[in-house]
């Protein structure tokens, strides 16, 4: 019943994400609902658009999540109509849903910033003509949890800002005491600033190639 009460609770949160479409009235396939069911595809371990789709497809009659949707039955979009909605989510949005709900099982003590190419983004235009994507990973280490994200306008050189951003956006860095770690490209004045006026600390990793 616990399980249950916490899986009603991050549909709820989905619903507060602005749904693109514009006859709310005629959805056929509610955001929230398609969002919760590629989140868990996401953790059971379908990380390509294919597994997620058919994840989804293969719990359309699971009768755990009808009752969390409180449905009789469950419809799955097309692999398009399904590929619409997700690029046309507004990613801020989603991401402070996900902050804010996955926050709460997360310790924040001792946490890992980094930035890496998106897996899977050249898939040679699929979908999209578009070229690899960067995103910066925030990972709570004691627990192995990404519990933040935030995508890099450009490439990986823009690490700095998006971190910049990633203080300035809400209070996941609020805790004194913190111990942060990242590459040396991040040493600059304004975030190593920030760490210290909040009473936390930081690690900064320099490679071999960088001795001076």
């Amino acid at each position: 019943m616990k399980q249950y009460t916490k899986a009603k609770a991050l549909l709820e949160s989905l619903k507060t994400i602005p749904d693109y479409r514009v006859d709310i009235g005629k959805i056929q396939y509610p955001l929230a609902e398609v969002l919760f069911m590629v989140i868990f595809a996401l953790l059971k371990g379908n990380t390509k658009f294919k597994e997620i789709f058919g994840w989804m497809v293969y719990n359309k009659e699971n009768p755990i999540l009808k009752d969390i949707f409180e449905k009789d039955e469950i419809e799955i979009p097309s692999k398009s109509t399904l590929h619409d909605i997700l690029t046309n989510t507004d990613n801020n949005a989603l991401e402070k849903v996900f902050r804010q709900y996955f926050s709460n099982y997360v310790k924040k003590e001792n946490v890992a910033i980094d930035g890496k190419w998106l897996n899977g983004s050249d898939a040679n235009g699929q979908y999209t003509n578009e070229c690899h994507k960067a995103i910066l990973n925030i990972l709570d280490k004691d627990t192995k949890i990404v519990f933040g994200h935030k995508f890099m306008a450009k490439n990986k050189a823009n690490e700095i800002s998006a971190l910049k951003q990633a203080f300035d956006e809400d209070n996941l860095f609020s805790d004194e005491g913190q111990i942060f770690s990242f590459d040396a490209i991040q040493t600059q004045t304004e975030i190593l600033n920030n760490i210290d006026n909040n009473g936390d600390k930081y690690i900064a990793k320099v490679k071999g190639n960088q001795k001076s």
